[in-house]
């Protein structure tokens, strides 16, 4: 998309809030949680695999919410 020369962009709405980066944070925890226990179940190697890396970005973001880091 072409700008003209001078024109600002515009933000189309306010920024994430933090209470929405949360929620989006512990679904993907309870996500990766059915996706590990579903491959482990289920003997799919990828699907653990898959699982296992949603959980852990997951826990590691909410310890460091709490801890006040982020």
């Amino acid at each position: 998309m072409r700008y003209r020369t001078g024109e600002e962009l515009h933000q189309s709405g306010p920024p994430i809030s933090v209470g929405v980066l949360i929620f989006a944070v512990v679904l993907g925890l309870l996500i990766g949680v059915s996706l590990f226990v579903l491959g482990w179940r289920g003997r799919q190697m990828w699907l653990t695999v898959w699982g296992g890396g949603l959980v852990l970005p997951s826990v590691a973001y909410l310890i460091t919410a709490s801890l006040g880091v982020i």
